[in-house]
């Protein structure tokens, strides 16, 4: 006969021999024992959880001719031909590979025809979750309304990728991760069975590696039996699945502690040369991690680690050694380098960085190495460590503090904090701003009087470039020696390469209207500085003589003089050109004999 794999060979033939699963087993019983089996079942659970295990002893269960307190009893003709095949009523599709539509269409014509010679058909669908949207389409009536005779179980590891229209057609089971110390106890069943000759400290370890799934812990038994000739032991299951021993990681984990950067590098160079994974080393190093945290937070750490009582010891041994935030500041750095080290071609000098980090916390100024270097000195004083006497870590604890609470207090030996250099004063470049000389800069030059008026310059200018309406409008200005500085934000990019290129244009508009040629430049506001601003409304008026005032001139032309602002810009072409002479009129005449009447004989007359 063909090898079978440990998993298959020792597979469970009835609900008794599923492990962790009793919440399951117990009600899939009883329901056979009161004849109240559902039409459809979702099996959900994490990998080597018993689900495909249960839904074969449920298919035989239910048609057993004579069960055992609602288990098979896997000795009548039933149940030795569903599980030799040679009854098809129990069928087992893979939908990982069968998830197509006409593979469902196949089990709606199929399951109108009655069960050959077993009471009910029963369909396990494995992976349900790998079945096509159009697959499940075509499931869901048929789920709904099944013959009496059809029994539907679907089994998959994640159950939020079935549509909710299928869930709830279904009694959904969940399946919880098989306990450490089941995972023991079935083992040494089966090895006792095969003959092998297991230590208490290679179940624990095969146990913690199964992690919940006793597919898996099986499975690695069967590789460290290949591996091995005699007794299996937990150097034989380090040697024969390449991990790292637990040396290593107390090892790791002392020199993180002691702050021993030659004993950690001493480590790695081991783990690397014993050709180790570092991956998995990393990924051991966090489980220890996690299990001195468990250790110093839980009142009962036995029960939450499910280890031996020899590790434990060791695990209690070194938490009073290592501080809570050490542990964060570990565990927070490491998770760190594994994202990073999947991308690089050398990933030893990644976690040989993120070690030394956390073995010299003052190499890093992360708010988690801050606490672990605070701890640390907590640590020193309630163990009568004294300070060295050159230091205050009264001063260091208040700087570290300070520098939790975000307050920018530089880590140093002393409390001093050094003011920061006053920054340079912003020069304008000459290109953008030529200066008015102090005597010249009044409310008479004539650059300050085209500034003023610059609103109704700019609606002159848009006159004849309308697309540039909305780039000059209520646009803040100074002025210079040259002209008009336009200024713009720093993302007003678009507004700025706009008019930069339409400036020929707006200058020679400019000038039409102020008869003046002046210079119009572009500045972004920050690229001048405070002193280039000119408030030209509050210029004083140059000294002068008085004068007397002149009859000749005309009052509207001085007061466009001095205020040209509140002129508005007329275009003479609005004015319509009018025939006075068709549209004269002169008094009337009423004849020789009519009068006016006055008001008061009009008033006497009505």
């Amino acid at each position: 006969m063909a090898h079978q794999a440990i998993y298959r060979k020792w597979r469970p033939m009835i609900f008794e021999d599923i492990i962790g699963q009793g919440h399951i087993t117990q009600t899939l019983k009883n329901q056979i024992l009161t004849d109240k089996v559902g039409h459809a079942y979702l099996f959900c659970g994490t990998r080597g959880t018993g689900k495909t295990t249960c839904a074969k002893v449920f298919s035989r269960a239910v048609n057993c001719l004579n069960n055992h307190n609602g288990s098979p009893c896997n000795e009548c003709e039933i149940c030795k031909g569903i599980i030799d095949g040679s009854i098809m009523d129990v069928t087992e599709i893979d939908a990982a590979s069968n998830n197509g539509v006409d593979d469902i269409r196949g089990i709606k014509e199929d399951v109108n025809y009655v069960a050959s010679l077993a009471k009910y058909t029963v369909y396990i669908i494995d992976e349900v979750h790998m079945l096509s949207g159009a697959a499940f389409n075509a499931l869901l009536k048929t789920l709904e309304e099944p013959p009496e005779h059809v029994i539907f179980i679907l089994a998959t590891t994640e159950p939020h990728k079935v549509p909710q229209t299928i869930l709830s057609r279904c009694q959904r089971f969940d399946f919880k991760r098989i306990k450490n110390s089941d995972i023991i106890v079935r083992m040494k069943e089966i090895a006792h069975g095969d003959g092998l000759t297991v230590t208490d400290d290679a179940y624990e370890m095969l146990a913690a590696l199964a992690d919940g799934s006793m597919r898996d812990g099986l499975s690695y038994l069967e590789r460290v039996a290949g591996a091995c000739t005699g007794t299996i032991g937990a150097k034989e299951i380090t040697a024969a699945l390449g991990l790292s021993d637990a040396d290593s990681a107390f090892e790791m984990t002392d020199a993180l502690c002691g702050g021993n950067v030659d004993s950690m590098l001493s480590v790695m160079d081991r783990v690397v040369s014993d050709g180790k994974d570092l991956r998995v080393f990393i990924d051991s190093l966090i489980k220890h991690l996690r299990d001195l945290m468990v250790v110093q937070v839980s009142s009962d750490p036995a029960s939450a680690l499910q280890c031996g009582a020899q590790r434990l010891e060791r695990l209690k041994a070194q938490s009073k050694k290592i501080t809570f935030e050490k542990i964060s500041h570990a565990v927070s750095v490491l998770c760190e380098a594994h994202s990073e080290a999947k991308w690089v071609k050398s990933p030893r000098v990644i976690y040989e960085l993120a070690l030394i980090k956390i073995t010299k916390p003052e190499l890093d100024r992360t708010p988690q190495a801050l606490m672990d270097r605070l701890s640390a000195m907590e640590h020193k004083i309630e163990h009568g460590v004294k300070a060295e006497p050159d230091e205050s870590l009264a001063e260091r604890v208040k700087l570290l503090e300070d520098r939790l609470k975000g307050v920018n207090a530089p880590i140093a030996e002393t409390a001093k904090e050094e003011k920061p250099a006053p920054k340079p004063k912003r020069e304008t470049l000459k290109r953008l701003y030529n200066p008015i000389p102090e005597e010249e800069l009044n409310g008479e030059n004539p650059i300050v009087k085209a500034a003023k008026n610059w609103s109704n310059a700019a609606k002159a200018i848009v006159a004849d470039n309308p697309p540039l309406g909305a780039f000059l409008r209520n646009r803040s200005i100074t002025i210079d020696r040259d002209g008009i500085i336009l200024i713009y934000k720093r993302d007003e990019g678009v507004a700025r390469s706009i008019v930069t290129s339409k400036l020929a244009n707006i200058q020679k508009s400019f000038a039409k209207f102020t008869g003046q040629s002046f210079k119009i430049k572009v500045a972004v506001d920050d690229e001048l500085s405070e002193d280039n601003y000119i408030d030209f409304w509050n210029l004083p008026a140059p000294a002068k003589e008085a004068k007397q005032p002149d009859e000749n001139v005309d009052p509207l032309d001085t007061l466009t003089e001095n205020f040209p602002e509140i002129v508005d810009v007329t275009d003479d072409r609005e004015f319509l050109e009018h025939n006075f002479e068709e549209d004269s009129f002169s008094q009337s005449n009423f004849g020789d004999k009519e009068e006016f009447l006055e008001q008061k004989e009009m008033s006497d007359e009505d």
